[in-house]
């Protein structure tokens, strides 16, 4: 059994997400108490209750690594270890964390900081983003052509063989959704978001982020974390460049995961709120296995089911 765990990138977001973890757990309780205080945001007042904040750019961010990276501390003692992490997006960001590249003082600040900055570039170019499910490659890039007629358009984010998501202003995403549904395309939908992550409209966020990741140390790591930017693992002469192209270029998960598998991972662990990952993964690689934990009986049913399959899972 050849393992990747998986960290949640925004929009898994959820009320409530981490509580059960928080009551039960004693290195989760530990591990948020800690991110809590580096941040200096009361992360269980933020992410326990219907604390609106948890629904923007600012807090979502920091937040959600914070529990990525702490469910990754409770999880320790009872699975296997891990031979690669992957994280969609901002999820980077937890799975450097994790595998050693980032300590967690530094991971944290430069979350903190992008969360700010991007929602500052939102407002400044406002965008939208739309999920489009089961087209072909070439009814998206027909899509972007005519969308591109009425502003930025283009592919933000290569989730799977079935999901990509478009980036870009908002009538250019709207021209092109329209194209798509007139061509048979039944599903796209758009996403609940103020800003076109992962295309130029994010430039300002990363021209004023580049100062934060040339001012962080960064080391070789424990474990090898793979980009969405270059499908590669991170290196550390090179992850600031890559973390600030990862701000305004595509990402590939759908690649990332195609790329692992390749390397002999066969077992697939997201942790986050929502099976947003395990979803992509499935619809990428059908024979994989996969498993999600956002909270103790997830994490219990996940040892059960390894034990099953594989008898001791350490």
């Amino acid at each position: 059994m050849q393992v990747a765990y998986l960290f949640s990138g925004q929009g898994a977001e959820r009320t409530g997400m981490g509580a059960a973890f928080y009551q039960q757990n004693a290195q989760f309780k530990q591990a948020f108490d800690q991110a809590s205080q580096i941040l200096g945001i009361d992360l269980p007042q933020l992410c326990f209750t219907a604390d609106q904040r948890l629904q923007t750019t600012a807090y979502a961010q920091p937040a959600l690594v914070a529990l990525n990276w702490a469910i990754y501390q409770a999880v320790q003692t009872e699975l296997p270890p891990a031979q690669a992490l992957l994280g969609l997006s901002l999820g980077e960001y937890g799975a450097l964390i994790a595998g050693g590249q980032l300590s967690l003082v530094n991971g944290l600040t430069l979350v903190k900081a992008r969360g700010r900055l991007m929602a500052q570039a939102c407002q400044t170019n406002p965008g939208a983003m739309a999920v489009v499910l089961k087209a072909r490659a070439e009814q998206i890039e027909a899509a972007c052509v005519v969308g591109q007629q009425s502003g930025l358009v283009a592919v933000a984010n290569y989730n799977s063989p079935q999901q990509v998501v478009l980036s870009g202003t908002t009538a250019g995403v709207t021209a092109a959704s329209n194209y798509l549904r007139e061509h048979g395309v039944k599903r796209v939908l758009p996403l609940a978001v103020s800003g076109a992550f992962h295309t130029p409209l994010m430039q300002s966020a990363a021209a004023a982020f580049k100062p934060y990741l040339t001012q962080s140390r960064f080391a070789t790591g424990t474990v090898p974390v793979w980009s969405n930017t270059t499908v590669a693992p991170f290196t550390a002469t090179k992850l600031a460049t890559t973390l600030n192209r990862q701000m305004v270029q595509p990402t590939h998960f759908a690649a990332c995961v195609t790329e692992l598998s390749n390397q002999g991972i066969d077992t697939f662990i997201e942790l986050g709120p929502a099976p947003v990952l395990s979803r992509l993964v499935k619809q990428t690689l059908p024979t994989a296995k996969i498993y999600q934990i956002a909270d103790p009986q997830t994490l219990a049913a996940t040892v059960a089911e390894l034990e099953v399959a594989h008898g001791s899972n350490r």
